[in-house]
Order: structure tokens, then C-alpha cells, then sequence
């Protein structure tokens, strides 16, 4: 379910099944500051608010109350203790608030125990929580049983000191010793407690056939009602708008905080899945819960909406609002704001706009506005410094370009790079969608007219100069012709200098050539039968034969074939284009090389390094890369043809635009990969070894994970019929977004944490398998073989099992609610304690023969709420 809300307002949300109906609980929490002129503030200090100061009671359920109440979470202070009559302080004060007509005095105390029958005098205290631990109650006291001050025990020892409650009534306060009083505090009432628990009704049989797991029909709907009694307001079901208040004492600084609740209606709307129109939720503001020494408010809106589903999965989108009670807005508006914001291009622009769904009065200051530099120029005083920067460094640039035009006798305009006629200030976020529409208009005009400019002055350079040739092959590297000088010259240090420089400069050009080379146009091949060509193969072998290192060498274009240079060190070596069909380069180094578009046909590479290698448009046909290192190394475009990979290394390696057709990686090491868009047909990675794979719009036809160790595995949008998992240990994977598994083998596997949720996995094969944690809700197992498996904490919520083989199967707590099991085989299956509510079984089932379940282990399964008639 998606959620398009504005910042400041939060949302709760809760699926409960009432009256054999489903239901889905809206709760909007918005916080205020306290005070005459209350100001919305952010989500994020609701939250960290709430988690500081609610001591471990839950905000809200997202139930629908039945009436209006109110909460405090406070803190007395002793700075506003009486005076005894000798005139110090007795460490007594009295607290209170008034709101919406109903007022609450208390009366505080600083610790007291009993000596015999009389209490001793009140210790001084700093601050103390209002909450129940510090009320009347204790051990055995049902309506307060973390409270002090009761007492249980046969026999009490009138002897032994014993705690009194810190907070009472004032007019129902202890005076003597075995009194009982009435707990008084102003956080909620816990459920358990019989104030509450006696409201929610009989779990009988009607419950159990027809609203089990849901609230019994008997329920007091009052249940959800968590404020004490005298904080509850029966006659409103809502509180009233801009309701007063007035606090005393409960602020360490402010004796009283008097104000008013913000005048706000929350609006709520759904779109229901194969819908595109909004729904209406009423809301109604139920609850107002004050931190007043936070000087905050939290204010919560309820609703309801009846749903279909249990999960509300057929609800696509919840909207939510706030607005001024005397400023609603029409149904229309939202459903514009709904259709801007689900815009593919701009609706993430949109849903920074604030201003639609919440009234600008009271709206929370955004992080942009908050945060933005304003420091001025006289030209534009909303300018800021960075956008200031911005400019300059663009008019340098202009300057620059100009120059460099003037000396290569380039007409240039004076005003082609003028300042853009757009405004130089940064938008405001509720500004920021029409801002960017605009921009992107402005530079669609921009880069037509800059178009046309720079075919202008392409035309006029061509016919001043002649064409240059497109970029080829590596670098040209500088030269050092500069005589030597003696070491004590003083411009030796100087000469130094610059050869390092030139050194850092040439090893940058060629990180840049091997990072970059695929890029350019390919550099010539070697005719085989030139003298250049024999030249270098010659070299290379000589080279090698003599045990010298071959690294950094440049052999671009050369012909390499069928040479034996086992062993041979090329780190870094220019490749591109050679021709190594048939090379014997088994345990070379090539770490840092370029063998881009380079040949590798029937080469061994077997344990070779290849780290960091880029074997872009390299063509690997039958070539063997057996235990060789391919950490790092780049491939954009690279064809693989009947390779060997079985035992190599392949980390982090980037793999872009490939095609793997019948390639070996068994028993390989594979990490941090991702491939995109790449076809894989007969691959084989049984037995490897797998951290974080990811297959991304990939299409995968006969590949097989057999007996595979992966840990972090993807396959989103990917078609892999028939892949195969047979006895693969599979953790942590998912199968996402319209990937297909039809016919895949997963039996015998391990399979934990493993998400098939909405995949298509019509035949699979899970017989066997050992399944745990894993969810398969929505999935479709049509005809699928599960017979034998063991799936432990297990989801299969709107399955498709239609026609599946569940014999023998151990689905011990499974969750199948709402399953399609007509025509599955379940016979000898354990099911026990699983959900099969909503199930859809064979009619001859639900008649009571129970074919599909012949010797099923049935106990304690649960069958209702039954799926209703079609």
C-alpha cells in the first residue's frame, strides 16, 4: 500500500476483522506546540518526541475509539510545593488540567512511607512522573497493579515501613493504614486491567467460526478507549475544533499553559486496487495527548474503511490530509494531488509540495526554507552564496571560452553564455515541480539552439582545418628529451620535479586509456604478415623466453596467437585488439591490462590474474579461464562462448551488456555482482560459492545453481524458467517484481529467507526441500511438487496451489490464509496448527469427505473465517 501524505503528519495503520467484516484502522497523529498560536511541527520530533516521553505506552492502536479523550504525559516539580504552616515546604503540590469542559486536579507527594499507622512527612523532590507506577496499587491490585501503597499479605506487619502512592486524589487521599483509594493518573490504562479487559467481549463460538481473528461481537467498542474514566468525553465522539485548555504546574518554568488546540480536519482517502478513483475515509479527532513540559500536543485522528482483504491488500494507495476546519477543500482537489503525485515523470517533485495537502497557516517550516543561505547581493537579495558561486565560475568559464575561441579564430558571441533568464534564487519546495517543468523547457530551448551553434562553428572549423581522425588505441605518451643534468645543478631538483609529473601524468592517461578504451574507435589490427607484426611477436617472445617482464609493454593490434607464455608477467599491458587465439597464457599476470576487443579463442588463462583487467568487446570463444582471478575486472559487451570458469574468482567485477552462452562456472567464487540486462543460456554454477548477486531484467534459460552456496541473492524482473536450485543452500533472496520461475528446481534445497512473493512459479519443484522463513504470498504455485517439503514460518497468504503436490508435506504453523488449494494433494500432510482460513478447497471437501486431506494431520488447524461463496 502506497502512502502519499505531507511531512508533518504521520500515519498508523491497522487490518482487524469486526462483525465478520474486514477492516483497515486509520490513525493520523499530528503534533503542535502548545499555546495561543499552536504551530504544526515535523513528523520526525512527533516521533523522537513520542520515543522519549511516553515511557514505553504506545501512541495509538489505529483503532476507532468510541468517543473523544484526552492523555498527559508530565512531570510534577517540587518547585511548586506548599508551605507547611511553620513555613517551609511540605513537598506537596497540587497539578491539574482543564480541557474541553472536563477538568482533573491531583494531588503530589514526595516519597512516604507507613511507621505503624501513620505516614511520615514527604521528601523534597525535583521532578516526579505523573504515571501509574507512582499511583495507589501494587502486587494483587487488579486496576493498578504496578502501583504502590497496597497491600495483600495476611498478617501485614504494621512494623515495616511501606511505600504510599505519590499521586491521589486529593479528596480520596490516604489517611490511615489497610485504606484502599482509586488509583489516579493520567497516562493509559493498560488492557489487561479489568477497566478495560471487561469491555472486550466473549471469544464463544460465533467468534470462533466467523470473526476469529478478530474482535468478538460482544466487544464494548468503549475497549478501545485507553484514557482513565475521567479523562474520557461520552458525549463527544470527536473533540471539539481549536478546544481550550489550561495546565497548571506541569511545566518547569510555566506555572499555567493556556491555549488552544489547532482548529484542523484530517481528510483520509483509498484507491482500491483496478480503481484510479479516490474513496473517502471520515475522520474524526478523537484523541489530544499533552507533553507539557515539552510544550507539545499530540493530536489523532481515527477512521475506518471496510476492505476486502485481511492484509488490505487490495488497497493500492492511502492519501491522507490536514486542513483549516472553516477551509475544507473539495474531493476534486485531492483526487488532482493523487493523479499529480502518481506521475511517473514529476509526481516525486509533487510530493514535496506541501501546501496541497496541508492549510499554509499552520504548516511546519520545511528543511529547505529553514536551511537555505540568504545572504544577498545587491542585484538579487535572495541570492544565495552557493548560487552566487555558481555564476561566477560560469562567467569564468564564458571568459575562458571566449578566448580559446579568439585565438582559434572562432567567431563567438559576446552574449552566448549571458546569465539564463530564469530566476537565480533557490525555489521553494511547494515551487519546485513547476520550477523544474520550466527549467527542462528553458534548456530543451537551450540545447536546440546550442545545437545549432555548434554545428555552426563545426562547419566553419572544418573548413578552415582537416578532419582529425577519431581517438585510437592508448595514449601518446610524452617524451623526455631533455639532456641530464649534473646532480648538483641546481636545476636538477627542478628537472626531477617535472619527471615525476610527467611519471604521475603518463600513469593517469593510462588508468584513463584502461578504464575508458571500449569507448573509443578500435585500434587497427596487425596484419599477421607484416613486418611490424613479426617485429613485436618476435620481441614478445624473445622477452619471455629469457624470463623478462612483459608488463606495461604496448601491443596493441598484435598478433600473439598460438604463443606459449605461461607464466609471463603483463601487468598493465596495452592489448587492445591483439590476437591471443590459441595462447597458452596459463598463470599470467594481466592485473591492470587492456584486452579490449581483444581475441581469447581457445586461449588458456588458467590461473591467470586478471585483476582489474578490462576485457570489454573482448571475444571469448572456448576459452579457459579455469582458477583464474577476475576480481574488479570491467566487461561491457564481452561475448562468452563455451568458456571455462569452474574454481575462478569473480569479485566486484562489472559486468555490462554481456551475453553468456554455454559457459562453466562451477565451484566459483562469485561476489558483489550485478548483471543487467544480460542473457545467460546453459550456464552452469553449481557448486559455486555466491555473496550478493543480483540478476536485473536478465534472461536465463537452462542455467542451473545446483548444489551452490549463495548468501544475498536477487532476481527482480527476470524470466528464468527452468533454472534449478536442486540442493542449493539459498539465505537471504528474493524473486521480485515479475520474475518467472515456471518449472524451476528447487528440491532437496535449503531455502531460508528467501521472498517468491506475486512470483510466477507455475511447476516448480520444491519437493524435499527444507523452507524456512521464506514468504510466498500471492505467488503461483500452480501445480508445483511440494511433496515432502518442510516449511517452517512459512507465508503462503494468496497462493495459487491450484493442482500442487503437497503430499507428505510438514507446513507445521503455516500460514496459508487465503490459499487456492482446489485440486492440491495434501494427503498425509502435517498441517498442524496452520491457518487455512479463507482457503479455497475442492466443493468435495468443504462437503466433509476431505479427499484432499486423507491422512492429514488436521489438530488444531484453523478453518475460520471461512472464504466467502464466489
Amino acid at each position: 500500500m502506497k502512502i502519499i501524505k505531507p511531512t508533518p503528519l504521520g500515519i498508523l495503520t491497522r487490518p482487524y476483522r469486526a462483525h465478520g467484516r474486514e477492516h483497515l484502522g486509520i490513525a493520523i497523529p499530528v503534533m503542535a506546540t502548545l499555546g495561543a498560536t499552536p504551530q504544526i511541527v515535523s513528523e520526525s520530533e512527533l516521533w523522537n518526541t513520542v520515543g522519549d516521553e511516553l515511557a514505553g505506552y504506545t501512541l495509538d492502536a489505529a483503532m476507532p475509539k468510541s468517543h473523544a479523550e484526552f492523555l498527559v504525559s508530565a512531570n510534577a516539580y517540587g518547585k511548586y510545593c506548599e508551605r507547611g504552616h511553620r513555613g517551609d515546604r511540605a513537598n506537596t503540590c497540587h497539578v491539574g488540567i482543564r480541557f474541553a469542559g472536563v477538568e482533573k486536579q491531583l494531588h503530589v507527594s514526595g516519597e512516604r512511607n507507613w511507621n505503624g499507622n501513620t505516614a511520615t512527612a514527604a521528601k523534597p523532590f525535583e521532578s516526579l512522573r505523573i504515571d501509574w507506577p507512582h499511583a495507589y496499587g501494587g502486587a494483587g491490585y487488579a486496576d493498578n497493579p504496578v502501583g504502590r501503597g497496597f497491600s495483600s499479605a495476611i498478617g501485614d506487619d504494621r512494623n515495616t515501613p511501606s511505600l504510599l502512592p505519590n499521586i491521589e486524589y486529593a479528596a480520596n487521599a490516604l489517611t490511615q493504614r489497610g485504606q484502599h483509594a482509586a488509583p489516579a493518573a493520567l497516562t493509559p490504562i493498560a488492557p489487561s486491567w479489568p477497566q478495560r479487559s471487561a469491555l472486550f467481549g466473549q471469544l464463544d463460538e460465533v467468534w470462533h467460526e466467523q470473526d476469529r481473528p478478530g474482535f468478538p461481537r460482544t466487544m464494548d467498542r468503549r475497549y478501545f478507549n485507553v484514557a482513565p474514566l475521567d479523562q474520557q468525553l461520552p458525549a463527544h465522539t470527536a473533540l471539539p475544533d481549536g478546544a481550550a485548555y489550561a495546565i497548571t504546574r506541569l511545566h518547569p518554568e510555566r506555572e499555567v499553559i493556556a491555549g488552544v488546540l489547532p482548529a484542523l480536519r484530517a481528510r483520509s482517502f483509498i484507491q482500491r486496487r483496478q480503481s484510479k478513483l479516490l474513496t473517502e475515509i471520515a475522520m474524526r479527532l478523537t484523541t489530544a495527548w499533552f507533553i507539557p513540559h515539552r510544550e507539545r500536543v499530540v493530536m489523532i485522528f481515527h477512521g475506518v474503511a471496510e476492505i476486502e482483504a485481511f492484509d488490505a491488500h487490495d488497497i493500492a494507495c492511502l492519501l491522507i490530509a490536514a486542513e483549516a476546519s472553516s477551509q475544507a477543500r473539495s474531493a476534486e482537489h485531492y483526487q488532482r494531488v493523487f493523479e499529480l503525485r502518481m506521475d511517473r515523470q514529476h509526481g516525486a517533485l509533487h510530493a514535496l509540495r506541501d501546501s496541497d495537502l496541508m492549510p499554509a497557516s499552520t504548516a511546519a517550516s520545511t528543511p529547505a526554507d529553514s536551511t537555505r543561505d540568504n545572504a544577498g547581493t545587491p542585484g538579487d537579495p535572495s541570492q544565495g552564496a552557493w548560487q552566487r558561486n555558481l555564476l561566477n565560475r560560469a562567467r569564468s568559464l564564458a571568459d575562458e571560452a571566449a578566448l580559446s575561441a579568439q585565438h582559434a579564430g572562432i567567431p563567438f558571441p559576446a552574449d552566448a553564455f549571458a546569465t539564463s533568464p530564469g530566476p537565480t534564487h533557490a525555489p521553494r519546495l511547494d515551487d519546485l515541480a513547476e520550477f523544474v517543468q520550466r527549467q527542462e523547457q528553458l534548456a530543451s530551448e537551450q540545447r536546440a539552439a546550442l545545437d545549432q551553434t555548434r554545428q555552426r562553428i563545426e562547419n566553419e572549423h572544418a573548413a578552415r582545418c582537416p578532419p582529425t581522425a577519431p581517438r585510437r588505441g592508448p595514449p601518446t605518451l610524452p617524451h623526455d628529451n631533455t639532456p641530464p643534468v649534473d646532480p648538483i645543478d641546481p636545476v636538477y631538483s627542478v628537472q626531477a620535479g617535472m619527471a615525476d609529473m610527467a611519471r604521475e601524468a603518463t600513469l593517469k592517461l593510462r588508468q584513463a586509456y584502461r578504464h575508458a578504451a571500449h569507448y573509443q574507435e578500435a585500434a587497427p589490427r596487425l596484419d599477421a604478415n607484416t613486418a611490424a607484426a613479426r617485429t613485436i611477436r618476435n620481441r614478445v617472445i624473445t622477452l619471455h623466453a629469457n624470463g623478462e617482464s612483459l608488463a606495461g609493454l604496448d601491443l596493441t593490434g598484435a598478433d600473439l596467437s598460438g604463443l606459449s607464455l605461461r607464466g609471463a608477467l603483463l601487468s598493465d599491458a596495452m592489448l587492445e585488439n591483439a590476437d591471443l587465439t590459441g595462447a597458452d597464457l596459463t598463470g599470467a599476470t594481466l592485473s591492470d591490462a587492456v584486452l579490449v576487443r581483444a581475441t581469447l579463442s581457445r586461449a588458456t588463462l588458467r590461473g591467470a590474474n586478471l585483476s582489474r583487467a578490462n576485457l570489454s568487446l573482448a571475444h571469448c570463444d572456448g576459452t579457459d579461464f579455469d582458477e583464474a582471478t577476475l576480481d574488479g575486472a570491467l566487461f561491457d559487451r564481452t561475448q562468452f562462448h563455451r568458456c571455462k570458469l569452474r574454481r575462478a574468482s569473480v569479485e566486484r567485477a562489472r559486468f555490462s551488456q554481456c551475453r553468456f552462452d554455454s559457459v562453466d562456472f562451477r565451484e566459483a567464487r562469485l561476489s558483489d555482482l550485478a548483471f543487467i540486462e544480460q542473457a545467460f543460456q546453459h550456464v552452469d554454477f553449481s557448486r559455486a560459492q555466491i555473496r550478493k548477486l543480483a540478476l536485473i531484467q536478465c534472461t536465463a534459460e537452462h542455467v542451473s545453481f545446483s548444489e551452490a552456496d549463495i548468501h544475498g541473492f536477487a532476481c527482480i524482473d527476470t524470466s528464468a524458467a527452468g533454472i534449478r536450485f536442486d540442493r542449493a543452500t539459498l539465505r537471504q533472496a528474493g524473486f521480485l517484481k515479475d520474475s518467472v520461475l515456471d518449472r524451476a528446481d528447487f528440491s532437496h534445497a535449503t531455502l531460508s529467507e528467501v521472498n517468491f512473493r506475486q512470483a510466477s512459479a507455475k511447476g516448480a519443484n520444491f519437493s524435499h526441500a527444507r523452507i524456512d522463513q521464506c514468504d510466498f504470498s500471492d505467488a503461483c504455485l500452480h501445480s508445483a511438487n511440494l511433496q515432502g517439503v518442510r516449511i517452517e514460518n512459512g507465508y503462503l497468504v494468496r497462493t495459487d496451489l491450484r493442482g500442487a503436490r503437497l503430499a507428505g508435506a510438514d507446513l507445521i504453523g503455516g500460514y496459508l490464509r487465503g490459499a487456492d488449494l482446489r485440486g492440491a494433494n495434501l494427503h498425509e500432510a502435517n498441517l498442524f496448527r496452520a491457518n487455512l482460513a479463507e482457503v479455497l478447497l475442492d466443493d468435495v471437501s468443504r462437503s466433509g469427505d476431505g479427499s484432499q486431506f486423507d491422512g492429514a494431520y488436521l489438530e488444531q488447524v484453523v478453518l475460520h473465517p471461512l472464504a466467502s461463496p464466489a
